[in-house]
C-alpha cells in the first residue's frame, strides 16, 4: 500500500470513528433526556392523580361541621399540627376577625386562612381582598406570620401582593402545593411505619 492509500484509510478511519462518538453521545444524550423527562412526567402524572384523590377527600368537608368548625378548616389545623404547628386553635365560624386558625411555630405566631374553593371552575382563584383581609387582621393584632391555604389557586394580584407586604410573611398554599405536602407527609409516615 503506497503512503496516499494509507493516509486516505487513516483519514476515513478517523472519520467514521468521530461519527460513531458524535453518534453514541447523541444517543446517550437522547436516553438521559428521555428519562429525565420521563421522570417528571410521571411526577406531574402522580400530582394529578393524588390532586384527584384527595380532591374528593377535601370535598366530603363541604359545608359540613366538626364541634360547631367549619370541617375544612380543622383539617387543616390538623395538617398543621402535623407540619410542627403547636397550639393550634380552629376560630368559631362566626366573628373569626379575619382568620380561620391560630399558631405558633418556633416561638412565632401564625394567623391562617383556609379556602375550600373548587379548582375546577375556571376563574375561581382566591383573590387580592381575600390576603388583605388576612393581613388586615395581622396588622391590627401585630402578628408578622401568616399563610393562606386553599384547594383552588391564588390570582397573580394576591401572589404579588404577598410578595410585597413590609415586616410581615404571607405564605400561600395553592391546591398543588397542598397536594404535595399532604403527598409527602404521607410518604413521611409510611417510612416511620417501615422503621417500627
Amino acid at each position: 500500500m503506497q503512503l496516499k492509500e494509507l493516509i486516505k484509510l487513516n483519514t476515513i478511519i478517523n472519520l467514521l470513528f468521530s461519527f460513531f462518538v458524535i453518534y453514541a453521545v447523541d444517543k446517550i444524550y437522547w436516553i438521559i433526556t428521555k428519562e429525565r423527562n420521563y421522570k417528571l412526567e410521571r411526577e406531574k402524572l402522580k400530582v394529578e392523580v393524588g390532586k384527584m384523590v384527595i380532591k374528593e377527600d377535601f370535598y366530603k368537608f363541604k359545608e359540613k361541621l366538626i364541634d360547631g368548625k367549619d370541617a375544612f378548616e380543622v383539617y387543616c389545623g390538623n395538617l398543621l399540627k402535623t407540619m410542627g404547628y403547636t397550639n393550634v386553635q380552629v376560630t368559631e365560624l362566626v366573628g373569626d376577625g379575619g382568620k380561620d386558625i391560630i399558631a405558633y411555630k418556633d416561638g412565632e405566631k401564625y394567623y391562617i386562612e383556609c379556602k375550600l374553593w373548587d379548582w375546577a371552575i375556571e376563574n375561581n382563584s382566591v383573590g387580592r381582598p381575600v390576603a388583605q383581609k388576612l393581613v388586615g387582621a395581622m396588622v391590627k393584632d401585630k402578628v408578622k406570620n401568616g399563610i393562606i391555604i386553599t384547594t383552588s389557586y391564588f390570582s397573580n394580584e394576591a401572589i404579588e401582593y404577598a410578595k410585597n407586604i413590609p415586616d410581615i410573611t404571607l405564605e400561600l398554599i395553592d391546591g398543588d402545593k397542598l397536594v404535595k405536602i399532604i403527598q409527602n407527609l404521607r410518604q413521611e409516615w409510611i417510612l416511620e411505619l417501615q422503621d417500627i
